[in-house]
């Protein structure tokens, strides 16, 4: 294997000198150097392992109770991701922590759980709601430009997640509270737009919690 590994190595080399250097990454050019930089549309850089590694997840998070907390690796964090159309970030979920109902205009997403539970929900072309729990080691997927929700209804267990997306740079448009009624449930949406139960229930069209 490491025979077979340097090879690559000393073949790829040989390519980039061949070719003066100029290698085509996903329909554009980048400067690539054995011994120099990296040069892309955001600045010059070594070229060398930092350059394609990522160290922000390191550590993990600390959300507040009940909330969540999040970091990404999108092309404005990673440089290295330019043009490859790929990007993830790191999300962790408190018990009864809810990222509220969002869409990205610009890339699908997959959801990996790796540890705790998650429920997912996103609302398809005819206003259906298309939801499930995942458990750890469970993959889902959102269409692009759907808007969706996640939750974790565990009351003692933390969620930590992966979310993959097919662009570097996929977008992020919250939403107002005008979705209402679509079928997300009443918890979520008390978490998300800090209204209260009876409001919520009012809203969407039932008596109020305490009414007999």
């Amino acid at each position: 294997m490491a025979l077979a590994l340097a090879h690559k190595s000393m073949i790829l080399t040989t390519l980039i000198a061949l070719l003066g250097g100029a290698v085509m990454v996903h329909g554009s050019h980048r400067k690539l150097s054995t011994s120099d930089n990296v040069v892309t549309e955001s600045g010059v850089f070594p070229s060398n392992g930092d350059f394609f590694t990522f160290t922000g997840f390191r550590g993990g998070l600390s959300p507040a109770p009940g909330e969540t907390a999040f970091k990404t690796a999108f092309v404005t964090d990673f440089p290295a991701l330019l043009d490859l159309g790929i990007s993830c970030s790191l999300m962790y979920f408190q018990p009864q922590g809810v990222l509220a109902p969002h869409y990205h205009p610009q890339g699908s997403k997959l959801i990996y759980v790796m540890e705790g539970t998650l429920t997912v929900g996103f609302i398809d072309s005819g206003i259906k709601l298309i939801n499930q729990t995942l458990q750890a080691g469970d993959v889902f997927v959102v269409p692009r430009g759907h808007i969706h929700f996640m939750v974790n209804f565990n009351h003692t267990q933390e969620a930590k997640v992966i979310f993959s997306f097919s662009n570097s740079n996929p977008g992020k448009i919250d939403l107002p509270s005008n979705i209402l009624g679509a079928g997300i449930p009443q918890f979520v949406l008390e978490k998300s737009f800090s209204y209260y139960k009876d409001e919520i229930q009012q809203i969407l069209g039932g008596p109020p919690a305490n009414s007999n």
